[in-house]
């Protein structure tokens, strides 16, 4: 998506089918400088009839004769000083549907009336929502297969233009990280193994420049990663541990991006239910969030030492397949007895994140996994649960979840329940008591193999595929969970001297 900035005047006729993007209160008719006066009074008499009201999220699409714009969409944006960025964000979503019908391929955003809305979130709503998923279908040759293109930023202010004129190119920046990473999600495990997963990571390092590696089986097996390596041992496509490092300097931070990439699970001898088992190629959502994060990284360049590390594995029943009660030794020593195969996310994570802290010593490890069921019967399809050992980490993640609408919720990781854990015949267990506490015990798990380094551990089984009534995610795809979330994070933890 290309930007430009718009100083408030005469707007140039257009060459290209545009939507003039006007923010519109509950109170007061439109403030724009460049609706003509016939625009301005029909948006009034929309309000004063009650077929448009302004009310937050409300979208309104009124045809323009105008050379400049074919069509004025209106956004609700609710009392005066009450609009949000998810307001906005959902507005967009629900602009989609007009900008389709008008096949519109530009946007003229109005911040010179109402330079205080966040046009920045409409934008994520618009690149978010107009998102397809067609690689595998017949498309119809006259279907409209165009998409906003190019953004105008309309301001009275030079330099204040230019900084929603940076807001929004970021924005869009992040979000085509996002459906990047649907992508990956939306890919069949055919089309998407963890070799197919590894290239596609390599692709950010030849694309972009930062440094790419991987691990495969023979050197996992020399290095000891059992808990990773039984996983595997069912299919017939060997997993891959892959690294991915951008380095800005020693005497900045560095943070850890380690994504769960299972690229399908049928559970292994514990097997899933039939009915469906098809929505496990989602079941790698954590390993796209941390690689679309790291585009956003390379992409941006912010001032602070990221790595990326996803495990790469397939999960699935073979004549080699890790059986329940089997016990393997971790890279870290401990030994575990798999009590269940279909709780493998946590054996994956527990070698990556202990090579993870041994290699790269990290400053703070942040993990995503679309890893318990238990996760979603607690918080449903709409947040996140997290566990962290340091309560600053979540509160740094909190704040990024707030901005971008990646919603989290906390979960408690008391002693007590990592006593819960502990193994009959090894050091651990792979799953607690039945039916107890099902999402807290994967984080204890994990917190077992990251020493002292501060960590968060981020549950996305809930919110990577299937979230419904939000306008800007189509809930028969993935979402792309986590890619805005962590870039906003690691935005935020940018420039920190190391101390």
């Amino acid at each position: 998506m290309d930007f430009d900035l718009i100083l408030s005047g005469d707007l140039p006729a257009s060459t290209v089918r545009t939507a003039l993007v006007i923010p519109v209160t509950d109170v007061a008719g439109p403030v724009s400088s460049v609706l003509t006066g016939e625009e301005a009074a029909a948006i009034v008499r929309l309000q004063e009839s009650g077929v448009f009201k302004g009310k937050a999220e409300e979208v309104y699409a009124l045809p323009s004769s105008t050379d400049s714009y074919a069509v004025v969409l209106l956004a609700g944006i609710g009392k005066p000083g009450t609009c949000t960025a998810e307001n906005l964000r959902r507005a967009g979503g629900k602009a989609v549907e007009f900008l389709r019908r008008d096949r519109i391929e530009r946007l003229i955003l109005e911040c010179a009336g109402a330079c205080d809305w966040p046009a920045n979130a409409f934008v994520e709503g618009v690149c978010l929502g107009q998102y397809r998923f067609d690689k595998f279908k017949s498309i119809p040759s006259d279907a409209f297969s165009g998409s906003v293109a190019s953004v105008g930023v309309l301001c009275t202010d030079q330099a204040q233009g230019a900084a929603l004129k940076a807001e929004c190119r970021y924005a869009a920046t992040v979000c085509e990280n996002a459906n990047w990473a649907r992508d990956l999600a939306n890919r069949p495990s055919n089309d998407l193994t963890p070799a197919q997963l590894a290239y596609e990571a390599k692709s950010i390092a030849d694309h972009y420049g930062c440094a790419y590696d991987f691990l495969d089986e023979g050197k996992m097996s020399e290095l000891g990663m059992n808990a990773l390596l039984g996983v595997s041992r069912g299919s017939s496509q060997p997993s891959k541990l892959i690294l991915l490092s951008y380095h800005c300097g020693p005497e900045l931070p560095t943070l850890a991006l380690v994504g769960k990439g299972i690229t399908f699970d049928t559970g292994g001898v514990s097997i899933k239910p039939a009915e469906g088992m098809q929505e496990m190629k989602y079941d790698m959502c954590g390993a796209a969030a941390v690689l679309g994060a790291m585009r956003t990284v390379v992409q941006t360049k912010p001032r602070v030492n990221v790595v990326c590390v996803a495990p790469a594995v397939e999960n699935v029943i073979g004549s080699r397949a890790q059986r329940p009660g089997d016990v393997v030794r971790a890279y870290n020593g401990k030994t575990i007895e798999v009590n269940n195969t279909d709780a493998e996310g946590r054996l994956i994570l527990a070698d990556a994140l202990t090579y993870t802290v041994d290699t790269y010593r990290p400053d703070v490890i942040v993990d995503l996994a679309t890893l318990t069921g238990a996760c979603v019967v607690a918080l449903g399809h709409h947040a996140a649960g997290v566990m962290a050992n340091n309560d600053k980490v979540f509160s740094t993640l909190q704040g990024a979840a707030d901005a971008t609408g990646e919603r989290i919720w906390r979960f408690p990781l008391w002693d007590d329940y990592g006593k819960l854990i502990e193994g009959t015949h090894a050091d651990l267990s792979n799953i607690g008591p039945p039916k107890e506490a099902g999402a807290i015990m994967g984080g204890c798990f994990l917190k077992e193999f990251v020493k002292d380094t501060p960590w968060a551990h981020i549950d996305i089984a809930g919110t990577a595929w299937g979230v419904k009534n939000v306008p800007y995610l189509d809930p028969k795809h993935a979402t792309g969970y986590g890619v805005r979330l962590l870039s906003e994070w690691i935005r935020r933890e940018t420039a920190a001297p190391k101390k």
